[in-house]
């Protein structure tokens, strides 16, 4: 399966790095799965967490690079309070993007009765939110995106440039994308901010974390500031990487791309919460939200 275009592109700097990782980081990750998976055993045989909804000591370490179930709570109770300062109501339907082990859904139970839905591209997360939290709320369903990413499914038989969302025109009230921009390529990008679009009904909300470049942002990262070095450039201006060898392990994107996509999109932002990420501030990213505005977009 080829690569979509901006992943094939010679980057400014360190264009002569080999594109895979060390042989001692893959060994390193390795060793932690595997010590992760009996920790995950362990906590099953006593029953450490009763019956509360906590995934599996592996997927938490994964996913937020600790055991402590604290973790998986605060991210839940982030994401919920980002959508309810957006006036996300009992009766909306919602759509995840990049559900992960659906702490968004977890914090969600009690307060969404219109329906959610979670779509992730790490199938085993995928399988433990519909065993754990669909077979306890059914209106809270999960779907497998299998969604090429080197970073998190390199396997993935869908290129995220021309995946389409499993859902029909105007099925949603919101849409959440937690940490996904800052993983995608521009084309991409836009082709999900496309998707977003359409399947969001008129009048309906994005809200979407990024990393977005403009010149302060730029400042940061040239100074060194950046909580992630962002050092290697594209061509095309359009995006910074973070690790080259793993390109979409962090993306940072050009903030006017951005803007004219929405607005391509016929998506009106308005309001851009700005994250501190390029001062230091870990995984504090800057958030947009969107409406959908009357008018279908052109296709």
């Amino acid at each position: 399966m080829r690569r979509d275009r901006y992943a094939r592109r010679r980057v400014t700097r360190d264009a002569g790095r080999a594109t895979q990782r060390p042989l001692w980081r893959r060994a390193g990750a390795g060793v932690v799965a595997a010590s992760s998976r009996l920790v995950t055993i362990a906590e099953r045989v006593t029953r450490r967490h009763g019956d509360r909804l906590i995934p599996p000591a592996h997927l938490r370490r994964y996913y937020y690079r600790t055991f402590d179930p604290a973790a998986f709570q605060r991210a839940g109770a982030g994401a919920r309070t980002e959508l309810m300062l957006r006036d996300l109501r009992p009766q909306h339907r919602l759509l995840d993007v990049g559900s992960g082990i659906g702490n968004l859904a977890v914090a969600l139970l009690d307060d969404l009765q219109g329906g959610y839905d979670g779509l992730e591209i790490h199938a085993e997360a995928v399988h433990w939110c519909q065993s754990a939290i669909t077979s306890r709320a059914p209106s809270f369903r999960f779907h497998h995106a299998d969604v090429a990413n080197q970073a998190y499914n390199p396997g993935g038989r869908e290129r995220p440039s021309t995946y389409r969302f499993p859902f029909a025109d105007g099925s949603f009230d919101f849409v959440f994308l937690g940490s996904v921009f800052t993983h995608l390529f521009p084309d991409a990008v836009a082709n999900y901010v496309r998707e977003v679009s359409r399947v969001l009904a008129p009048g309906g909300t994005c809200v979407a974390s990024y990393f977005l470049l403009n010149d302060e942002s730029r400042a940061g990262i040239s100074a060194g500031r950046s909580f992630l070095s962002f050092t290697v450039a594209d061509d095309s201006g359009l995006f910074l990487l973070h690790d080259p060898s793993v390109p979409e392990a962090a993306i940072a994107l050009d903030e006017d791309f951005i803007r004219r996509t929405h607005a391509q999109a016929a998506l009106e932002i308005v309001d851009v919460r700005r994250g501190r990420w390029w001062t230091g501030g870990a995984d504090d990213q800057d958030v947009i939200t969107a409406r959908r505005t009357l008018a279908r977009r052109s296709t």
